[in-house]
């Protein structure tokens, strides 16, 4: 049985005024949209309604009780999933506040009362319009690459450590995307085994669509997922940057952030995922073979402007006492600053990752430390360094 477009919409609709919200039943109910939750109430009860749950693709939000509009707006938006598009009503005929709400990302502004020309206009731009012009107003999940100089460094431990913080502690939704489809262990981690489809999305992009990725996904919980394969040794695979990319751009739409375990090899994939990652995560020991590699792999990321960072993590510090460079000489060679040295731990880690358990489940130095480096990607400040500052509204990173 065909999917009727309209089924596809899911709806979010909070308004204080009954005759508001009544104009807005009849305009969806004219557009055949059924999936819809209508609530009276404003930007308080939607922050209430997606703060346990996937928040709808489109939402109505009510204003006009809101004393700071765009900054509650702004708070609403850390809670929604990516590729959610918003319509705001309000109260106040005000060039300003319009302008204000148009550089967040808001899709419309509409004054209240409702009329139901006015309403069913906007709403089938909302939802029919033109895809470029969807796409201008939604806000992209940010790209992280977790790359190792070496292969042994611990990337992959980190990786899943990371997602599980971001998911648990930060209740974001997160992807992990494990490139390596021969020996790939990021599901091992989780005591998962790997899903199928990953090599077909790699291959033939052109399959690649938002029903595709459902079936990619292997749910951890209902915030994490993993992407991952494990392919035959014998099978050669040729999937293309095209692959890639539609890969991690789909995948950007869904969640707030796409985490990649790169693999310890250079080629067209490897390159194409560092070039358009927002932030790397350089994994490194500090051995001089480690700190070759990682000046190789910085240059390799390019310039770190508009928002783009490189995270250099010296891991298992200690491990190798006499063969370790000194912290100062290594940052030095590397012309670039260590963000984080994270302490060898002689049982945790192999123990942790053969019982399929995630080290920052427990409390350790070592977890500890990597709370601090997870804050210190994402951006979260400590709460006696927290500013006020208002992040952009649902666009791109």
């Amino acid at each position: 049985m065909a999917v009727s477009k309209t089924d596809q919409f899911q709806v979010g609709v909070f308004l204080e005024d009954p005759q508001d919200i009544e104009v807005v039943r009849e305009a969806l109910k004219s557009l055949d949209i059924k999936k819809s939750d209508i609530v009276k109430g404003g930007v308080k009860e939607a922050i209430e309604f997606v703060s346990d749950r996937k928040s709808p693709q489109y939402l109505i939000i009510d204003v006009s009780k809101s004393d700071m509009p765009v900054s509650d707006l702004n708070q609403l938006a850390e809670l929604c999933d990516p590729g959610v598009n918003v319509i705001a009503v309000g109260v106040r005929n005000d060039v300003g506040l319009y302008r204000d709400l148009m550089k967040l990302g808001i899709s419309d502004y509409l004054v209240s009362p409702l009329f139901s020309d006015i309403l069913g206009h906007s709403l089938k731009t909302f939802f029919f319009g033109e895809e470029n012009n969807k796409k201008t107003h939604s806000k992209f999940g940010k790209i992280i690459a977790f790359v190792g100089a070496r292969g042994g460094v611990g990337t992959t431990f980190l990786a899943t450590n990371f997602v599980t913080l971001v998911s648990k502690e930060k209740s974001r939704r997160v992807v992990l995307l494990d490139l390596d489809l021969h020996f790939g262990t990021d599901s091992l981690y989780f005591d998962l085994k790997s899903g199928s489809g990953l090599r077909d999305a790699l291959e033939n992009p052109d399959r690649i669509d938002p029903l595709f990725i459902e079936r990619l996904l292997v749910p951890v919980d209902d915030r994490l997922s993993i992407v991952s394969s494990e392919e035959d040794l014998e099978e050669q695979i040729s999937y293309k940057t095209e692959g890639v990319e539609a890969l991690v751009k789909t995948l950007s739409e869904k969640f707030h952030y796409v985490v990649i375990d790169v693999p310890h090899y250079s080629n067209n994939i490897t390159q194409t995922v560092i070039s358009h990652a927002h932030i790397m995560v350089l994994v490194t020991d500090a051995s001089l073979a480690s700190l070759r590699d990682a000046g190789r792999l910085i240059r390799l990321f390019g310039a770190e402007e508009g928002g783009r960072k490189v995270v250099v993590v010296i891991n298992k510090s200690g491990l190798y006492d006499k063969g370790e460079v000194a912290l100062d000489d290594f940052e030095n060679t590397l012309a670039h600053k260590i963000s984080h040295v994270l302490p060898f731990d002689k049982s945790s880690p192999m123990d942790f990752i053969n019982r399929g358990k995630i080290l920052v489940e427990e409390k350790s130095v070592l977890a500890s430390s990597i709370r601090e480096l997870t804050n210190d990607i994402i951006g979260a400040k400590k709460p006696e360094e927290q500013i006020s500052w208002l992040s952009s509204f649902f666009k791109k990173n």
